[in-house]
């Protein structure tokens, strides 16, 4: 998980990469032992809704997962 610094303070950064770590926890259940998933916040994360970040996140992950 990757959050820079352009995302925002220590408190905006903590609070994204929580919420993307739930995200990921749902989402990641079906991937093979092993798999490693690299998630990167761009600023925009900053205003997104959370269920727009489930969405977004969730597909790409899913995507990325089936994939392999």
């Amino acid at each position: 998980m990757i959050v820079s610094k352009q995302v925002g303070n220590a408190v905006v950064r903590n609070r994204i990469r929580r919420r993307i770590q739930a995200i990921c926890a749902e989402t990641v259940r079906d991937a093979a032992p092993g798999q490693l998933v690299v998630v990167r916040a761009l600023p925009s994360a900053r205003e997104a809704e959370w269920d727009t970040l489930r969405a977004e996140i969730g597909g790409a992950v899913r995507r990325a997962v089936m994939a392999v």
